[in-house]
């Protein structure tokens, strides 16, 4: 049912429903705080939604996609895609109706405030990576006026029941009329939860960092509060329990015994930068026990999948770097912890993408266009695992090379393949020739670069 809805066609139906359809939405939240996570496509979908539910009143219109596509100027596939992101920060709930399954149901949710998007970690994480620091800081400024110190003050307002004469007999038993206005308000079958904002790990047990900390002088209460950043640097950086633990310690305020957020982060991340020893056990991912079982790759392509399978994405991007004797920008920090927070891929899927932009494409850094590029394109393609990376990427290269024979049809002109062997077609018509076809100077260069990788593990 849900890939169905994935691939609508102009005359798919929907209808736009808002719980809040009275109410003003904050556009000044949504261009400082979502529109740099969103982009510009998904916020004027959301506002023309938004606009279609104040016309419509919740009385159940029925819509096509075509006027979306009219009013948009794009395709359906890019309405999907637009969608997607509205869904993932909660602006959108998507439905299916049980009773008409060709129709989908639009519940428009309003954005957080300013206060919640930013106290919410993975969101003002996401944030960051999108703007940088300085900018980050000019956001927070211009949303958050804090108050002048006023001294201590003592509250002298008067209370409800000392101003007005209400009833006890009404207080006691509340009228029919009141209790049937709060069971229609209580009707949240439509509300977005944001239970999806805190990311979440399989391969890491937040309890028994609780438990680790159970008798430190760590206020539990500050370590809960950070669950989402602690889980999102995880994802990132693929720091154990143990190590986190550490971590977590040396960034407690000793004053006050509460976890600085911010002195964690940067601890981490000058941690990650410095030089890591070679011999530093590595700690496989619960996860991972039971693997995908490869398809049918040569021994080099496994070896690939095993190394990004066991690897955190910003750890192989520093091994790749090391290799090509470079160094992690903050940019391609930036990059990589945005794509982590989306939480749209898995690390292995990741990996492949670093070291199909900065092994196989030969760029110096990532580059964020061809990175969004690709990450689109594999979101729509359902690439779940390494296995489906690498045969997208054995697709897109057979594309390419068509597009290039379509360009230059009358010329004959041999084009040296220079794909790496899992992004080339098997050829199964000639069983004596090597599934790699490479030639042995450019089979030992990749084995090299695939010990070089394991050895840095």
């Amino acid at each position: 049912m849900a890939d169905a809805f994935n691939k609508l066609t102009p005359d798919s139906k929907f209808v736009v429903v808002n719980a809040t359809v009275n109410s003003m939405i904050d556009h000044n939240v949504l261009n400082n705080l979502y529109l740099p996570i969103i982009g510009d496509g998904a916020l004027q979908l959301y506002e023309l939604l938004w606009n279609f539910s104040v016309s419509d009143h919740n009385q159940l219109v029925l819509h096509k996609h075509y006027e979306l596509q009219s009013m948009l100027n794009i395709g359906t596939d890019k309405i999907v895609a637009q969608r997607k992101l509205l869904e993932a920060v909660n602006l959108l709930g998507t439905f299916a109706s049980r009773k008409s399954p060709d129709s989908l149901v639009y519940a428009m949710q309003v954005p957080l405030s300013a206060k919640e998007f930013l106290k919410t970690d993975i969101l003002a994480v996401m944030l960051l990576g999108k703007v940088g620091d300085e900018t980050y800081k000019q956001i927070v400024s211009r949303l958050i006026v804090p108050l002048p110190d006023l001294g201590d003050l003592k509250n002298i307002s008067a209370s409800l029941l000392d101003t007005f004469d209400v009833p006890t007999t009404l207080i006691k038993n509340i009228p029919g009329t009141v209790n049937e206005t709060k069971q229609v308000l209580n009707d949240d079958r439509l509300d977005a939860s944001n239970d999806q904002l805190s990311p979440q790990s399989d391969d890491f047990d937040f309890n028994l960092i609780l438990e680790m900390l159970d008798n430190s002088y760590v206020d539990q209460r500050s370590v809960k509060r950070s669950h989402d950043l602690i889980i999102s640097e995880h994802l990132l950086y693929g720091i154990d329990e143990v190590e986190m633990v550490k971590l977590i310690q040396k960034a407690t305020n000793l004053s006050t015994n509460e976890l600085d957020q911010h002195r964690l982060k940067r601890l981490i991340s000058q941690q990650f930068e410095m030089p890591q020893p070679a011999n530093k056990p590595k700690v496989e991912p619960r996860s991972q026990q039971a693997e995908k079982p490869t398809q049918n790759f040569d021994a080099a392509t496994e070896q690939l999948i095993k190394i990004t399978q066991s690897n955190a994405p910003m750890t192989f991007l520093q091994q790749i770097k090391d290799q090509k004797h470079g160094i992690v920008t903050p940019g391609e920090e930036r990059i990589l912890r945005d794509l982590v927070n989306k939480r749209v891929f898995p690390n292995e899927v990741l990996n492949l993408l670093v070291y199909q932009i900065l092994v196989v494409e030969k760029h110096s850094t990532l580059n964020q266009n061809l990175i969004s590029t690709i990450a689109d394109d594999w979101s729509q393609k359902h690439v779940s695992s390494a296995q489906d990376a690498i045969n997208a990427l054995r697709n897109r290269g057979k594309e390419r090379a068509e597009k290039t024979t379509r360009r230059y049809p009358k010329k004959r002109i041999n084009v040296k393949e220079t794909l790496p062997d899992w992004a080339k077609q098997p050829r199964k018509s000639q069983p004596k020739q090597s599934k790699q076809g490479l030639s042995p100077e450019q089979k030992k260069q990749l084995e090299q670069q695939l010990n070089q990788l394991k050895k840095q593990k």
